[in-house]
């Protein structure tokens, strides 16, 4: 992995490839403007901001220039606030939100060319859904900031222009830094958010202390005391086979809906009920939800939106298919707590039943939305596809849609005419002289 990702050249790369982890870094960014209005993230903006340090690398949203390791970890958590961002349904990882938040700081901090930084970021991406694919079980880590620390500090290690033995460096003093745990997830935590920052922010310290000259372990994974001994296996063939020839990260999910992967089938399923002419959502008087135990352990509690609303929203499957069924849509203001907090929502969320059917072993799909209704009668919808993936990928139009709907939103909404210039940026970004003028959008 540290001789690929330090060999790794632009040149190298098919244009097709290059032209997938530009939509992904696009998709990023916009959801992590989004996310800037999420609740919390404004005080840790400031929190970071108050701490001081070298003026390295921008918080995305604000101008402010912060410390490289710090900027990834607000841009992180703004990229994670909305679980808007892109995810590899096979490999269970969220590679963006860890990895275009480290890349882009270091990158920033260096002044590298965008050329350089397409690299770097493709590197890390690419580590990171391996390793998730190489996964042997899923007890309750978080491997999305447990396996993601190690990618991040191999793309900062890269962008910070060290050689293999400085990568191997950086990843082993990631190994001190693994961790992550499904118990946010399942309390509704905002530390759910910041998981994925914490792996942002620990992957390049771990290359800033490589460059330091900083000695770490060199067997991080396959040690007597390495991440596969103290958390799980991983197949080191899937790690390795065709790195270099097939870029999986290119089958990352672009998602639809700014929810938790897990509710995306009942979505679909509900959104398939009202499409029906025969089905009125005025005549519900209950519903029921047949998902997998690995979706009901994510988003299979009951609905209570708590301290945490915006958070609570995102992990229930019972208020994803309510709020669908009585606004006919799931959007992003769909989770704004002012919308969760109505209430014929949350009544109608508790009266829908959920069924978890051990026969299922499936991650995201399927789900059966059955709703009956006063009259007596019952419609039933299964989602078995979900939009966004590979095999069902978004439209140009309707990934545009998504990306100036959330430019135009959160803490600072752009104008029309700076989305578009970001866009563009974006397009053209390996004639970027340097990173230090990506965000430049006058």
């Amino acid at each position: 992995m540290a001789q690929w990702t330090a060999g790794l050249r632009y040149e190298d790369l098919p244009a097709p490839v290059i032209a997938r982890a530009k939509r992904l870094l696009l998709d990023t960014l916009a959801v992590a403007w989004a996310g800037s209005g999420a609740q919390g993230i404004a005080a840790l903006q400031a929190l970071v901001t108050r701490q001081g340090g070298a003026r390295d690398s921008r918080i995305w949203t604000t101008g402010e220039s912060v410390p490289a390791a710090q900027a990834a970890f607000v841009n992180g958590a703004m990229a994670a606030a909305l679980d808007f961002d892109s995810v590899h349904d096979e490999a269970t990882v969220h590679a963006d939100i860890v990895i275009v938040p480290a890349v882009l700081g270091v990158a920033e901090q260096r002044g590298l060319g965008g050329k350089e930084f397409i690299a770097a970021y493709i590197a890390g991406d690419e580590l990171l859904v391996r390793l998730g694919l190489a996964i042997q079980t899923h007890p309750g880590w978080f491997y999305t900031s447990a396996l993601g620390v190690f990618a991040a500090a191999a793309a900062s290690a890269r962008a910070l222009g060290l050689g293999p033995e400085g990568i191997l460096s950086a990843m082993g003093i990631a190994l001190s830094r693994a961790a992550g745990t499904q118990q946010a997830l399942v309390e509704r935590a905002t530390t759910k958010r910041l998981q994925s920052a914490f792996a942002a922010r620990d992957g390049v310290d771990s290359a800033l202390l490589a460059q330091c000259g900083v000695s770490a372990p060199a067997a991080m994974f396959d040690g007597q005391c390495g991440f596969e001994t103290l958390y799980t296996k991983l197949d080191h063939a899937v790690i390795t086979d065709g790195l270099g020839r097939d870029y999986r990260f290119a089958s990352l999910t672009l998602k639809k809906y700014a929810s938790c992967f897990c509710n995306h089938a009942a979505i679909e399923a509900t959104l398939d009920l009202l499409s029906r002419p025969e089905f009125r959502a005025a005549d519900i008087e209950s519903a029921s939800v047949r998902i997998s135990p690995f979706m009901a352990r994510l988003v299979g509690a009951q609905f209570a939106p708590g301290e945490n609303p915006q958070v609570a929203a995102q992990f229930s499957v019972q208020y994803s298919i309510a709020s669908t069924l009585l606004r006919g849509r799931f959007l992003v203001d769909d989770i704004h707590p002012s919308a969760v907090a109505d209430e014929k929502v949350g009544a109608l969320a508790r009266r829908i039943r959920i069924e978890v059917d051990p026969a299922q072993a499936g991650k995201f799909v399927p789900a059966t939305v059955t709703v009956r209704t006063r009259q007596g009668g019952q419609f039933e919808a299964t989602a078995t596809e979900l939009p966004g993936t590979p095999d069902h990928p978004l439209s140009d139009a309707e990934h545009r849609d998504k990306v100036m709907g959330c430019l135009a939103s959160g803490e600072r909404p752009m104008s029309e005419a700076q989305a578009l210039r970001l866009v563009a940026k974006v397009d053209r970004l390996e004639s970027l002289a340097s990173m230090r003028d990506f965000w430049n959008l006058d």
